[in-house]
């Protein structure tokens, strides 16, 4: 509604960032052809994304294979954290029902890994003169990517933070992981999943 409000920029906020990726996504496309890939791909971003928004979250970006996804902007969502973890796992969820059909075609299956931490970051306009995207930096994003590797560590699907796990509201069982230091930082995090 007002143009001349989209300019380069951003602003600090408590933020959830989800980040997704397929495990063995290079094995994966070995297996296939690149038209192949590109279905399975479709399917599985089509099926992940939906979940996002189901639960009012901005989709992000694809990266690859990845998806990154958060809530708390541009709007403030009191219920970000509850909002995140419900995404994550009606996406587990999903996926087991595109596995069945990957399965019954013949198709390989995928396997994900999700990390959620909930922190500060910039959000805004963030880019060039040339092109921009609305986005955020900082911190909290970079934790919830690492989080996301150590899933293979650890041998689960999903890891959330500290901070996201104090956040939610509802009701949930939460195994705790242990005490990590994720790459570039140099604080410690206490890592849970379900």
């Amino acid at each position: 509604k007002d143009p001349a409000r989209v300019t380069l920029g951003g602003e600090e906020k408590e933020v959830t960032v989800l980040f997704s990726d397929i495990r063995g996504f290079t094995t994966l496309s070995e297996k296939v052809s690149a038209e192949k890939l590109v279905q399975i791909l479709n399917k599985y971003f089509s099926r992940m994304s939906a979940e996002i928004i189901q639960q009012e979250g901005v989709l992000d970006k694809y990266i690859g294979d990845a998806i990154m996804a958060f809530w708390g902007a541009p709007l403030t969502d009191p219920a970000q954290a509850d909002h995140a973890l419900q995404a994550a796992k009606a996406m587990i969820q999903k996926l087991e029902i595109l596995n069945e059909g990957l399965r019954a075609s013949g198709d390989p299956e995928i396997r994900i890994g999700i990390g959620l931490h909930t922190g500060l970051a910039v959000v805004g306009n963030i880019g060039s003169e040339f092109r921009f995207d609305y986005t955020l930096i900082g911190d909290t994003v970079n934790v919830a990517s690492r989080l996301e590797g150590l899933n293979k560590e650890h041998k689960t699907t999903l890891i959330l933070s500290e901070s996201t796990k104090n956040k939610i509201r509802g009701e949930h069982s939460f195994r705790y992981l242990g005490e990590v230091t994720v790459k570039g930082r140099e604080a410690s995090l206490h890592i849970y999943t379900l």
